[in-house]
């Protein structure tokens, strides 16, 4: 199995190790239930390396990308990011992913770790002939603190408070390294995610755990982060999206842009949406008896 750059610091700290989707990657480090709760009450860290790190770049970068995601790139400005889907040509999802516009004709992809090699294939096979160059970051590392303290205690790192916006990414100075901080989420809570090379993410793992010592910050697993993404109704890729379902049946059509032009899978969706559609997802409410 994979491992990520944090996998000493996992052990060292106890943690319950499991093979998730080729990494060997932390489940738990003491109960998937205070770790849930304290990213709902202080804040949480995650490593969260093994997501694929895949750049778009290129004088055709962002109209190659208009033809391929179900989203609107217009929506995302320079240092903005955008949540899209990737579809096949009967609109089924290959992988939902985030898309942040870096600089100038360069793009950030976030790519889930069951399917990056599938998605990079994908990508590369529908160039054509633009001028767009797809390129993953092998060694790309990346963090995630999250929790209603989270973005306090990350300012602790910072000269100045962060001003970053809602799914807004920057290039910042953190002591004394220089990563890309966005500021996403998958928990429903405040925070952000870090990307950067790995010695300077250990660095960063340390500071932050330092800051937040005295404050409840803990390291989080997988285990956490999928009651957390479950319970405010976040999708998982081979859970609520796949091959075999549209954006539409797993009930996230605001992803599709349908006005934008045309992109892989946008015909397939009209047609089944003009037909009507026998599936569809459904969520409970869970109104007592703890985390789901």
């Amino acid at each position: 199995m994979k491992r990520t750059i944090f996998f000493e610091k996992h052990k060292t700290l106890g943690a319950k190790l499991v093979d998730f989707t080729g990494w060997e990657m932390p489940i738990q480090y003491t109960s998937i239930t205070e770790e849930h709760n304290a990213v709902r009450n202080r804040a949480g860290l995650f490593d969260i390396t093994h997501m694929g790190q895949v750049y778009v770049t290129g004088a055709d970068a962002k109209t190659f990308l208009q033809s391929v995601i179900t989203n609107d790139l217009e929506r995302a400005g320079l240092g903005k990011g955008i949540y899209a889907h990737l579809l096949n040509d009967n609109g089924g999802v290959i992988d939902d992913i985030f898309v942040y516009h870096l600089e100038e004709n360069r793009f950030l992809l976030i790519v889930n770790a069951s399917r990056r090699d599938e998605d990079i294939q994908w990508l590369t096979d529908h160039r054509n002939n633009l001028n767009v160059k797809i390129n993953e970051d092998p060694l790309g590392a990346a963090l995630a603190i999250q929790g209603p303290d989270a973005i306090p205690l990350f300012n602790r790192l910072l000269d100045v408070p962060l001003s970053l916006e809602r799914f807004g990414i920057q290039k910042l100075k953190v002591r004394e390294v220089f990563p890309w901080v966005s500021r996403t989420g998958y928990t429903g809570e405040d925070g952000v995610e870090i990307f950067g090379q790995p010695d300077d993410l250990l660095h960063i793992w340390d500071w932050m755990m330092d800051a937040g010592k005295n404050g409840g910050l803990i390291p989080c697993g997988l285990g956490a982060r999928d009651t957390l993404r479950t319970e405010v109704a976040y999708p998982l890729y081979g859970h609520e999206l796949d091959l075999n379902h549209t954006p539409y049946e797993s009930g996230l059509s605001w992803v599709v842009k349908l006005n934008k032009g045309n992109f892989i899978g946008r015909d397939a969706l009209l047609r089944k949406k003009s037909d009507g559609f026998k599936t569809g997802l459904f969520g409970f409410k869970v109104e007592s008896g703890g985390i789901a």
